[in-house]
Parts: structure tokens; sequence; C-alpha cells
């Protein structure tokens, strides 16, 4: 019977044993081990759940595979059941393949999944592949970025956007130097010291008697 419910078990992944719970195949996960790079499969288990599901699927399949009526595989369906509920403290049931059934010392059923071979789930390689030019966006406390931003801002280079300033300060220099250079042709009068020349000649000759 053992085999007969394991068979069933990892052929439907849910086994429902009548006034003991149910039996359920789950999925695992996939682990990673960078340093190595390798990648493990994901290893099933099967976990034990107190809920109770109808059990006339199983009843069907023990009767057909044994070759017996429905009363009779009831009847030892039954029977595998007393004989978990009749379990002493540390005592285990096996489920051939699939693992054991156990009570702890305060009476408590616990089933204790056993380890699955690992030739069926082997390991692959991976690598990490990384873009070293492509920009990832990445969030720095409240601020967005990405992580080329984020690399000039650590080897001390700033984005090209916020050096507006250079453009700025260049174009002050050269005001000055246009000032600086014009002040020099022109070092007594400045701005306007022609115009005020002509109109102090122009008086002159005004104000002179005719001979």
């Amino acid at each position: 019977m053992e085999n007969l419910l394991a068979t069933y078990l990892f052929q439907h992944k849910i086994c429902p044993l009548p006034t003991i719970g149910t039996l359920i195949v789950r999925a695992g996960n996939a682990q990673a081990s960078l340093a190595e790079k390798k990648i493990t499969a994901p290893i099933p288990f099967i976990e034990y759940s107190e809920q109770e599901n109808s059990a006339k699927e199983l009843t069907n399949f023990i009767a057909r595979y044994l070759n017996v009526d429905l009363e009779k595989a009831e009847h030892l369906l039954t029977l595998y059941c007393k004989a978990v509920h009749q379990l002493q403290a540390y005592e285990e049931l096996g489920l051939a393949t699939a693992g054991s059934f156990y009570k702890d010392e305060h009476g408590s059923l616990h089933f204790k999944s056993a380890s699955m071979p690992a030739a069926f789930f082997p390991e692959v390689m991976a690598e990490r592949v990384i873009h070293v030019d492509a920009a990832h966006q990445m969030l720095v406390g409240d601020t967005q970025t990405n992580t080329i931003a984020m690399s000039e801002l650590l080897n001390g280079e700033e984005p090209i956007r916020n050096k507006w300033w250079v453009a700025a300060l260049v174009l002050a220099l050269l005001s000055f130097a246009l000032i600086f250079y014009y002040y020099s042709r022109h070092p007594k009068g400045g701005f306007g010291s022609e115009a005020r020349t002509s109109n102090i000649i122009i008086t002159t000759a005004k104000a002179s008697p005719n001979f």
C-alpha cells in the first residue's frame, strides 16, 4: 500500500488520506551561487496538511491498480490510515520513497519528506552579464538617477548639463577684455570724449573776432 500511495502522490501531486489529512507535492526554489557561477534546479518537497480532501479518486486508483472492488480498496486505505494514527512518539511509518509519518513527544503527527535524488535536478552553469555602457535606473535616497550619473559623481565628474556656469564665466571674461581694450585706446576721454572735443573747437571758433 505504501508504494501505491507514493505512486499516486507523485502522479497527481496530491494524496488525500481519510482522517489524517493531505500530502501535497510543492515546487521548490532554484538556488543561485554567484561565486561558483552555478544555479541548482528547484527541488520539490512534500508538505503535510491536516485539511482533509475527498479520497474518491484515490480509492478508484487503488481498485484499478490492485484489481479489486471499491469496498476492498477503501478497506486497505483505512488500514493504512489507522496504522498512522497508532504511531507512538518518535515512531515512523514509511510511505515508500516519498518519506514517512511520525509523531513527536506531544503526540502531534508530522510528515518527513524524503530527499529527492540529486541526479534528477542537475546544476547548470550561470554567469552574470554586466553591460558596462548601459544605463540602468536606480534610486539613491529619494532621488531617481542612473548608473552612468552615479559613476560620474563617484569619479569626481559632474554631468555636462550642470556646467552652464562655465560658458557664462567665459562670456564675462571676454566682456571685461573688450572694455579694457577700449579704455586702453582712449585713456583720457573714454566714451564720448571725441564728441566733447569737437564741441569745444566749434564754440571757440564762434567766439573769435573776424579779421
